[in-house]
Protein backbone atom coordinates (compact mmCIF):
# COMPACT_ATOMS: atom_id res chain seq x y z
CA UNK A 1 0.00 0.00 0.00
CA UNK A 2 1.23 3.64 -1.11
CA UNK A 3 2.00 5.43 2.32
CA UNK A 4 2.40 9.40 0.98
CA UNK A 5 2.94 11.54 3.82
CA UNK A 6 2.75 15.53 3.13
CA UNK A 7 3.43 18.25 4.86
CA UNK A 8 1.38 18.72 8.11
CA UNK A 9 1.54 22.22 9.51
CA UNK A 10 0.03 22.62 13.04
CA UNK A 11 0.41 24.91 16.16
CA UNK A 12 1.48 23.37 19.15
CA UNK A 13 1.84 25.21 21.91
CA UNK A 14 2.30 27.58 19.84
CA UNK A 15 4.86 26.47 17.57
CA UNK A 16 4.51 25.06 13.75
CA UNK A 17 5.39 21.53 13.22
CA UNK A 18 6.59 20.63 9.85
CA UNK A 19 6.55 16.99 9.33
CA UNK A 20 8.47 14.94 6.42
CA UNK A 21 7.21 14.31 2.97
CA UNK A 22 8.09 10.95 0.95
CA UNK A 23 6.15 8.48 -0.87
CA UNK A 24 7.74 5.15 -0.72
CA UNK A 25 6.34 1.65 -0.37
CA UNK A 26 7.23 -0.74 2.61
CA UNK A 27 6.39 -3.87 0.58
CA UNK A 28 9.82 -2.33 -2.10
CA UNK A 29 11.79 -2.30 1.26
CA UNK A 30 14.29 -4.97 2.14
CA UNK A 31 17.67 -4.86 4.41
CA UNK A 32 20.60 -3.51 3.23
CA UNK A 33 24.13 -2.84 4.08
CA UNK A 34 23.60 0.29 5.76
CA UNK A 35 20.86 -1.33 7.89
CA UNK A 36 22.56 -3.96 9.86
CA UNK A 37 26.21 -1.77 10.43
CA UNK A 38 26.02 1.39 11.16
CA UNK A 39 29.37 3.91 11.43
CA UNK A 40 28.35 7.19 13.29
CA UNK A 41 29.62 11.10 12.82
CA UNK A 42 32.70 11.64 15.08
CA UNK A 43 31.63 15.37 15.96
CA UNK A 44 32.71 18.49 13.95
CA UNK A 45 35.09 21.02 15.05
CA UNK A 46 32.42 23.01 16.77
CA UNK A 47 31.50 20.60 19.31
CA UNK A 48 32.87 21.13 22.43
CA UNK A 49 32.45 17.40 23.41
CA UNK A 50 31.79 13.74 22.52
CA UNK A 51 28.06 13.42 24.08
CA UNK A 52 26.69 12.33 20.62
CA UNK A 53 28.37 9.11 20.87
CA UNK A 54 28.18 6.43 23.97
CA UNK A 55 30.72 6.28 26.46
CA UNK A 56 31.88 3.04 28.42
CA UNK A 57 29.87 4.23 31.14
CA UNK A 58 26.89 4.34 29.29
CA UNK A 59 23.77 2.39 31.35
CA UNK A 60 21.04 0.11 30.59
CA UNK A 61 19.13 -2.75 31.74
CA UNK A 62 22.28 -5.49 30.78
CA UNK A 63 24.78 -2.67 33.03
CA UNK A 64 27.38 -0.32 31.81
CA UNK A 65 28.71 -0.89 27.85
CA UNK A 66 31.86 -1.19 28.63
CA UNK A 67 32.76 -2.34 32.34
CA UNK A 68 36.36 -1.13 33.40
CA UNK A 69 37.45 -3.76 34.91
CA UNK A 70 37.22 -5.60 32.05
CA UNK A 71 39.10 -2.78 30.13
CA UNK A 72 41.36 -2.43 32.21
CA UNK A 73 42.60 -5.94 30.97
CA UNK A 74 43.42 -4.33 27.61
CA UNK A 75 47.36 -3.61 27.18
CA UNK A 76 47.97 0.26 26.28
CA UNK A 77 45.87 0.96 23.10
CA UNK A 78 48.36 4.21 22.18
CA UNK A 79 51.72 3.67 22.53
CA UNK A 80 52.57 7.12 23.43
CA UNK A 81 49.28 8.37 24.51
CA UNK A 82 47.77 9.54 27.31
CA UNK A 83 47.13 6.09 28.64
CA UNK A 84 43.99 3.64 29.02
CA UNK A 85 42.31 5.01 31.93
CA UNK A 86 42.64 8.92 30.28
CA UNK A 87 40.85 7.04 27.05
CA UNK A 88 38.19 5.27 29.42
CA UNK A 89 36.96 8.21 31.44
CA UNK A 90 37.32 10.99 28.63
CA UNK A 91 37.77 9.97 24.99
CA UNK A 92 37.18 6.23 23.82
CA UNK A 93 33.58 6.20 21.92
CA UNK A 94 31.71 3.63 20.18
CA UNK A 95 32.40 4.99 16.63
CA UNK A 96 30.39 2.18 14.68
CA UNK A 97 28.70 -0.76 15.94
CA UNK A 98 27.26 -4.02 13.73
CA UNK A 99 23.96 -6.05 13.99
CA UNK A 100 24.88 -10.18 12.53
CA UNK A 101 21.65 -11.84 13.04
CA UNK A 102 23.65 -15.27 12.44
CA UNK A 103 27.35 -15.10 13.90
CA UNK A 104 28.12 -18.18 14.68
CA UNK A 105 28.77 -21.44 13.55
CA UNK A 106 25.50 -21.90 15.52
CA UNK A 107 23.63 -19.26 13.88
CA UNK A 108 23.71 -16.93 17.48
CA UNK A 109 22.78 -13.13 17.06
CA UNK A 110 25.07 -10.54 18.30
CA UNK A 111 25.93 -6.55 18.52
CA UNK A 112 29.59 -5.81 18.08
CA UNK A 113 30.94 -1.96 18.68
CA UNK A 114 33.68 -0.35 17.57
CA UNK A 115 35.62 1.77 20.24
CA UNK A 116 37.88 4.09 19.40
CA UNK A 117 39.41 7.06 21.51
CA UNK A 118 38.85 10.32 20.05
CA UNK A 119 40.87 13.58 20.93
CA UNK A 120 40.56 17.18 19.82
CA UNK A 121 43.79 18.04 17.29
CA UNK A 122 45.17 21.25 19.23
CA UNK A 123 46.53 22.88 16.47
CA UNK A 124 43.36 22.49 14.27
CA UNK A 125 41.06 22.26 16.57
CA UNK A 126 39.28 19.39 14.91
CA UNK A 127 38.13 16.22 16.51
CA UNK A 128 40.42 12.97 15.51
CA UNK A 129 39.95 9.03 15.93
CA UNK A 130 43.48 7.74 17.02
CA UNK A 131 44.68 4.48 15.15
CA UNK A 132 43.96 2.17 17.81
CA UNK A 133 40.44 0.35 18.79
CA UNK A 134 38.65 -2.22 21.01
CA UNK A 135 35.72 -4.01 19.87
CA UNK A 136 32.99 -5.24 22.36
CA UNK A 137 30.60 -8.66 21.67
CA UNK A 138 27.46 -8.92 22.85
CA UNK A 139 25.21 -12.27 22.57
CA UNK A 140 21.70 -11.96 21.99
CA UNK A 141 18.94 -14.53 22.63
CA UNK A 142 16.69 -15.72 19.91
CA UNK A 143 13.90 -13.62 21.33
CA UNK A 144 15.94 -10.58 21.34
CA UNK A 145 17.40 -11.00 17.87
CA UNK A 146 13.54 -10.46 16.71
CA UNK A 147 12.84 -7.74 18.81
CA UNK A 148 16.38 -6.08 17.74
CA UNK A 149 15.14 -7.05 14.04
CA UNK A 150 11.87 -5.11 14.46
CA UNK A 151 12.92 -2.17 16.05
CA UNK A 152 15.79 -2.11 13.57
CA UNK A 153 12.96 -2.55 10.73
CA UNK A 154 10.59 0.23 12.70
CA UNK A 155 13.34 2.61 12.20
CA UNK A 156 14.26 2.14 8.74
CA UNK A 157 10.43 2.78 8.16
CA UNK A 158 10.79 5.72 9.67
CA UNK A 159 13.93 7.30 7.91
CA UNK A 160 12.14 6.12 4.21
CA UNK A 161 9.48 8.75 5.78
CA UNK A 162 12.01 11.43 5.97
CA UNK A 163 13.34 10.59 2.51
CA UNK A 164 16.46 8.50 3.99
CA UNK A 165 17.17 5.36 2.10
CA UNK A 166 19.37 3.03 2.04
CA UNK A 167 19.09 0.79 -0.98
CA UNK A 168 21.95 0.52 -2.86
CA UNK A 169 24.01 2.80 -0.73
CA UNK A 170 27.69 1.36 -0.21
CA UNK A 171 28.25 1.51 3.22
CA UNK A 172 29.77 4.45 4.85
CA UNK A 173 28.29 6.75 7.55
CA UNK A 174 24.45 5.77 7.83
CA UNK A 175 22.38 8.04 5.23
CA UNK A 176 19.67 9.24 8.11
CA UNK A 177 23.05 10.80 10.12
CA UNK A 178 23.81 12.78 6.70
CA UNK A 179 20.52 14.17 7.06
CA UNK A 180 20.56 17.79 9.16
CA UNK A 181 16.72 17.88 10.29
CA UNK A 182 16.42 13.94 11.48
CA UNK A 183 19.99 13.27 12.46
CA UNK A 184 19.21 13.97 16.05
CA UNK A 185 16.03 11.66 16.25
CA UNK A 186 17.62 8.77 14.71
CA UNK A 187 20.71 8.36 16.65
CA UNK A 188 18.87 9.31 20.03
CA UNK A 189 16.86 6.11 19.01
CA UNK A 190 19.41 4.01 17.61
CA UNK A 191 21.13 4.50 20.87
CA UNK A 192 18.50 4.22 23.06
CA UNK A 193 18.29 0.53 21.23
CA UNK A 194 21.82 -0.22 22.34
CA UNK A 195 21.76 0.62 25.49
CA UNK A 196 18.71 -1.68 26.00
CA UNK A 197 20.14 -4.68 24.46
CA UNK A 198 23.80 -4.52 25.49
CA UNK A 199 25.49 -4.30 28.85
CA UNK A 200 28.22 -6.51 31.08
CA UNK A 201 25.79 -9.15 31.67
CA UNK A 202 25.59 -10.46 27.71
CA UNK A 203 29.37 -8.93 27.15
CA UNK A 204 31.11 -11.73 25.70
CA UNK A 205 34.19 -10.91 23.92
CA UNK A 206 36.80 -7.80 23.40
CA UNK A 207 39.40 -7.58 21.00
CA UNK A 208 41.87 -4.84 20.83
CA UNK A 209 44.25 -3.34 18.21
CA UNK A 210 47.39 -1.22 19.53
CA UNK A 211 49.25 1.60 17.75
CA UNK A 212 53.00 1.00 19.08
CA UNK A 213 54.49 3.00 16.42
CA UNK A 214 51.88 5.56 14.21
CA UNK A 215 51.71 4.28 10.35
CA UNK A 216 54.25 1.43 11.11
CA UNK A 217 53.31 -1.40 13.88
CA UNK A 218 49.56 -2.51 15.41
CA UNK A 219 49.44 -5.36 17.86
CA UNK A 220 45.81 -7.44 18.10
CA UNK A 221 44.68 -9.80 20.67
CA UNK A 222 41.41 -10.65 22.83
CA UNK A 223 39.68 -11.99 25.64
CA UNK A 224 36.72 -13.83 26.28
CA UNK A 225 34.20 -14.63 28.86
CA UNK A 226 34.66 -18.30 29.83
CA UNK A 227 31.76 -21.17 31.44
CA UNK A 228 33.17 -19.55 34.89
CA UNK A 229 32.46 -16.28 33.95
CA UNK A 230 36.43 -15.69 34.02
CA UNK A 231 37.88 -13.33 31.49
CA UNK A 232 41.07 -14.90 29.70
CA UNK A 233 43.11 -13.70 26.78
CA UNK A 234 42.84 -16.45 24.07
CA UNK A 235 44.35 -17.71 21.18
CA UNK A 236 44.88 -16.00 17.98
CA UNK A 237 43.73 -18.24 15.20
CA UNK A 238 46.18 -20.24 12.86
CA UNK A 239 49.04 -18.81 14.78
CA UNK A 240 49.25 -20.44 18.11
CA UNK A 241 50.10 -17.22 20.07
CA UNK A 242 47.88 -14.63 22.34
CA UNK A 243 48.91 -11.39 19.93
CA UNK A 244 49.58 -11.02 16.32
CA UNK A 245 51.88 -7.81 15.08
CA UNK A 246 51.97 -6.17 11.61
CA UNK A 247 54.81 -4.02 10.52
CA UNK A 248 54.78 -1.82 7.41
CA UNK A 249 58.54 -0.36 7.35
CA UNK A 250 57.96 1.08 3.57
CA UNK A 251 59.15 4.32 2.87
CA UNK A 252 57.05 6.86 2.01
CA UNK A 253 57.99 10.11 0.22
CA UNK A 254 57.64 13.00 2.44
CA UNK A 255 56.27 11.96 5.85
CA UNK A 256 54.29 8.79 7.20
CA UNK A 257 52.43 10.23 9.57
CA UNK A 258 49.31 9.82 9.71
CA UNK A 259 48.72 8.96 6.12
CA UNK A 260 47.01 6.09 4.56
CA UNK A 261 50.31 5.12 2.76
CA UNK A 262 51.58 3.40 -0.74
CA UNK A 263 54.97 2.12 0.31
CA UNK A 264 54.90 -1.14 1.47
CA UNK A 265 57.29 -3.35 3.35
CA UNK A 266 55.24 -5.51 5.67
CA UNK A 267 55.82 -8.31 7.80
CA UNK A 268 53.32 -10.47 10.81
CA UNK A 269 55.45 -11.21 13.89
CA UNK A 270 54.12 -14.57 14.32
CA UNK A 271 54.20 -17.43 11.01
CA UNK A 272 54.16 -20.87 12.83
CA UNK A 273 56.18 -23.43 10.47
CA UNK A 274 51.97 -25.05 9.85
CA UNK A 275 50.57 -21.89 8.81
CA UNK A 276 49.33 -23.09 5.10
CA UNK A 277 51.67 -22.20 2.45
CA UNK A 278 49.34 -21.49 -0.45
CA UNK A 279 48.09 -18.76 2.14
CA UNK A 280 51.17 -16.53 2.83
CA UNK A 281 51.17 -13.32 1.19
CA UNK A 282 54.65 -12.38 2.11
CA UNK A 283 55.87 -12.13 -1.72
CA UNK A 284 52.88 -9.26 -2.27
CA UNK A 285 53.80 -7.23 1.26
CA UNK A 286 57.69 -8.23 1.88
CA UNK A 287 60.29 -6.11 -0.10
CA UNK A 288 62.59 -9.04 0.75
CA UNK A 289 60.01 -11.95 -0.46
CA UNK A 290 59.28 -9.97 -3.90
CA UNK A 291 61.47 -9.91 -7.20
CA UNK A 292 60.46 -5.83 -7.28
CA UNK A 293 60.18 -6.18 -11.44
CA UNK A 294 57.85 -7.61 -13.86
CA UNK A 295 58.09 -11.05 -12.66
CA UNK A 296 55.71 -10.30 -9.87
CA UNK A 297 52.70 -10.00 -12.07
CA UNK A 298 52.39 -13.60 -12.07
CA UNK A 299 52.46 -14.23 -8.69
CA UNK A 300 50.28 -10.99 -7.27
CA UNK A 301 47.81 -12.62 -9.39
CA UNK A 302 48.30 -16.32 -7.81
CA UNK A 303 48.17 -14.68 -4.53
CA UNK A 304 45.19 -12.84 -5.11
CA UNK A 305 43.85 -15.99 -4.06
CA UNK A 306 44.36 -15.98 -0.51
CA UNK A 307 43.50 -12.17 -0.76
CA UNK A 308 40.16 -12.76 -1.43
CA UNK A 309 39.72 -15.91 1.13
CA UNK A 310 40.29 -13.62 3.38
CA UNK A 311 37.99 -11.20 1.97
CA UNK A 312 35.17 -13.69 1.72
CA UNK A 313 32.66 -14.61 4.86
CA UNK A 314 32.00 -17.41 2.93
CA UNK A 315 35.28 -19.16 3.32
CA UNK A 316 37.00 -18.01 6.38
CA UNK A 317 35.55 -15.86 9.46
CA UNK A 318 37.06 -15.15 13.30
CA UNK A 319 37.78 -18.78 14.01
CA UNK A 320 39.69 -19.98 11.19
CA UNK A 321 41.30 -16.83 10.34
CA UNK A 322 44.58 -14.93 12.06
CA UNK A 323 43.95 -10.95 12.81
CA UNK A 324 46.44 -9.90 9.95
CA UNK A 325 45.95 -11.92 7.44
CA UNK A 326 42.17 -10.19 7.78
CA UNK A 327 43.09 -6.82 8.25
CA UNK A 328 46.11 -6.27 5.88
CA UNK A 329 43.98 -8.27 2.75
CA UNK A 330 43.10 -4.90 1.37
CA UNK A 331 46.62 -3.91 2.24
CA UNK A 332 47.97 -6.01 -0.07
CA UNK A 333 45.52 -5.93 -2.77
CA UNK A 334 45.60 -1.94 -3.30
CA UNK A 335 49.87 -2.35 -3.08
CA UNK A 336 49.76 -5.07 -5.97
CA UNK A 337 46.83 -2.81 -8.21
CA UNK A 338 49.12 0.23 -7.78
CA UNK A 339 52.47 -2.02 -9.42
CA UNK A 340 50.07 -3.01 -11.96
CA UNK A 341 47.24 -0.89 -12.66
CA UNK A 342 45.64 -3.88 -15.03
CA UNK A 343 45.09 -6.42 -12.04
CA UNK A 344 42.11 -3.91 -11.14
CA UNK A 345 40.13 -5.93 -13.08
CA UNK A 346 41.69 -9.29 -12.71
CA UNK A 347 39.28 -12.11 -10.31
CA UNK A 348 39.61 -15.00 -8.83
CA UNK A 349 37.09 -17.56 -7.75
CA UNK A 350 37.91 -16.87 -4.35
CA UNK A 351 36.13 -13.35 -4.76
CA UNK A 352 32.47 -12.81 -2.74
CA UNK A 353 29.70 -12.92 -5.21
CA UNK A 354 27.36 -10.04 -4.50
CA UNK A 355 24.16 -11.83 -3.12
CA UNK A 356 21.81 -9.05 -4.24
CA UNK A 357 23.19 -7.03 -6.73
CA UNK A 358 20.39 -5.14 -7.92
CA UNK A 359 20.02 -3.38 -4.17
CA UNK A 360 23.48 -3.99 -2.73
CA UNK A 361 26.20 -1.84 -3.68
CA UNK A 362 29.66 -3.27 -2.10
CA UNK A 363 32.08 -0.88 -3.70
CA UNK A 364 34.00 0.76 -0.76
CA UNK A 365 33.81 4.39 -0.77
CA UNK A 366 36.35 4.90 2.19
CA UNK A 367 39.83 6.08 2.53
CA UNK A 368 40.91 2.26 3.37
CA UNK A 369 40.04 1.10 -0.31
CA UNK A 370 43.50 3.28 -1.66
CA UNK A 371 46.34 2.89 1.71
CA UNK A 372 48.87 0.50 3.10
CA UNK A 373 48.89 1.51 6.31
CA UNK A 374 45.25 1.80 7.00
CA UNK A 375 44.50 -1.51 8.47
CA UNK A 376 41.34 -0.98 10.48
CA UNK A 377 37.82 -3.16 9.79
CA UNK A 378 35.38 -0.07 10.63
CA UNK A 379 35.60 2.91 12.16
CA UNK A 380 38.11 5.75 11.29
CA UNK A 381 41.87 6.95 9.83
CA UNK A 382 41.75 10.29 11.48
CA UNK A 383 38.39 11.99 10.32
CA UNK A 384 37.45 10.24 7.56
CA UNK A 385 35.71 7.02 7.24
CA UNK A 386 37.85 3.93 7.09
CA UNK A 387 36.32 0.18 5.87
CA UNK A 388 37.78 -2.97 4.73
CA UNK A 389 35.66 -4.83 2.35
CA UNK A 390 35.29 -7.63 4.29
CA UNK A 391 33.39 -5.72 6.39
CA UNK A 392 31.19 -4.32 3.39
CA UNK A 393 31.19 -8.39 2.49
CA UNK A 394 29.91 -9.46 6.03
CA UNK A 395 26.96 -6.84 6.11
CA UNK A 396 25.54 -8.23 3.02
CA UNK A 397 25.51 -11.71 3.99
CA UNK A 398 23.99 -10.26 7.61
CA UNK A 399 21.31 -8.29 5.23
CA UNK A 400 20.71 -11.01 3.01
CA UNK A 401 19.89 -13.66 5.98
CA UNK A 402 17.52 -11.32 6.88
CA UNK A 403 15.75 -10.98 3.88
CA UNK A 404 15.70 -14.98 3.67
CA UNK A 405 14.58 -15.64 7.36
Amino acid sequence: MQIVICILASIVAGFSVLMPVRGWSEANLSWNLNDVTFLFNIPGKEANDLSQLLAPTAMGPKGVLLPKSIYEQVPPLVAAGAGNETYYNKNLRVVAVRFDPCASDQCEPEFRMVWQPIEKNVKTGEWEALDAAVHSFYRLSEIQREAVSHRLWSLKIESESWGVTTTGVPLNIHPALMNLNYADQFNQKLLQMLVEFCGEENLYQLTFMELLVPSRWWRFGGFKKNNQKQWQAFEVPRIGALTEDIFNTGFEEGSSYQVPGKAMDAVFNVLPDDYPEEDIIYPIINRGDRKNNESDEPIFKELFRPIERFRNPKFTNSNNLDCASCHYADAARFFSEQRFPRLKNFQVAEAFENPNPQDFDLTNTTIAKEATRIVRALGYFVDQPAINQRTINESAVSASWLNNN
